[in-house]
């Protein structure tokens, strides 16, 4: 029996992923059931991007996500914004940027903008603290972090502690899907797995006709399975990382963690929480033939 996937991301952003997974024999249905937008007043985000592009004391400059890039990129006034902030990085006093891991790392690179710092383990904003440096003087220097409406203040507080004068900004915000105006417009192409509505995914999923979730945030998580039915328990479940494994944890849902975001390692972990009961399968379709 084929195995189906639910992957809570959008095309766009799970062509990779999907086709990894598809490749593996699995059937794949996506639902983004959030979508990033700007917040309604964008003053601290601009004025933030005014304080990294002319720098007066070394600063740094975090990203915990692609979306924070796409929406820094969306409230700027020029189109070169990332040539400008890579000046900014040879400039002096210098700007630095801190990228959470390798995909928004990647976005970065899509703007024309390096990066000083990523830390090599967890991709998270406790992973960026816990690799962050001691050579990084912080006394007198400046740390500017735009995130998400619902990020933790985990990074801004660790900073903080620090010594680095924290200045903090809402880049974005997460909506019910479709949003207004998406920071990334996810249009499906002919070849993409279908897309559910969140009512649909929720409805399946609560019925138990995934096999496997691939939860990709913990603000997902809590779209998902908020309000609903308790999934069967034989659902398995793959969290992209810690931040939202603790989500799953807290419903009660003990997650397969992928070692890393990438669409290879979650591939990896859907193998992994599907093992026996794709082993199980074998050896029932064996037994019959």
């Amino acid at each position: 029996m084929i195995s189906r996937v639910l992957v809570t991301r959008g095309p766009a952003v799970s062509r990779e992923l999907t086709g990894l997974l598809r490749d593996r024999g699995y059937d794949v249905r996506l639902s983004p059931l959030l979508e990033a937008q700007l917040p309604e007043d964008t003053t601290s985000l601009r004025a933030m991007y005014d304080k990294a592009e002319h720098p007066r004391v070394p600063t740094w400059l975090t990203f915990t996500s692609a979306n924070t890039v796409l929406a820094l990129g969306e409230v700027t006034a020029q189109e070169n914004w990332g040539a400008v902030l890579e000046r900014a990085r040879g400039s002096t006093p210098k700007l630095s940027i801190a990228a959470v891991g390798r995909a928004t790392a990647s976005a970065l690179a899509e703007a024309g903008i390096g990066v000083d710092f990523t830390p090599a383990h967890e991709q998270s904003a406790a992973g960026m603290l816990a690799e962050w440096p001691a050579a990084f003087a912080a006394e007198g220097e400046i740390a500017l972090v735009p995130a998400s409406e619902l990020a933790s203040p985990t990074l801004a507080h660790g900073l903080a502690e620090r010594g680095y004068a924290v200045s903090t900004a809402v880049a974005y915000r997460m909506v019910p899907a479709p949003a207004a105006i998406p920071l990334l417009a996810d249009v499906p192409r002919a070849d993409d797995p279908p897309v559910m509505t969140a009512d649909a995914a929720r409805e399946h999923c609560a019925r138990g006709e995934f096999r496997a979730v691939v939860a990709t945030a913990p603000s997902r998580v809590a779209a998902l399975l908020d309000g609903q039915p308790r999934p069967p328990e034989d659902t398995r479940w793959v969290a992209i990382g810690e931040p939202t494994a603790a989500a799953l944890r807290q419903r009660g849902i003990a997650p397969t963690v992928a070692e890393d975001p990438s669409p290879a390692a979650l591939t990896a972990a859907v193998d992994l929480a599907l093992k026996d009961l794709l082993e199980t399968t074998s050896s029932t379709e064996e037994k019959s033939s």
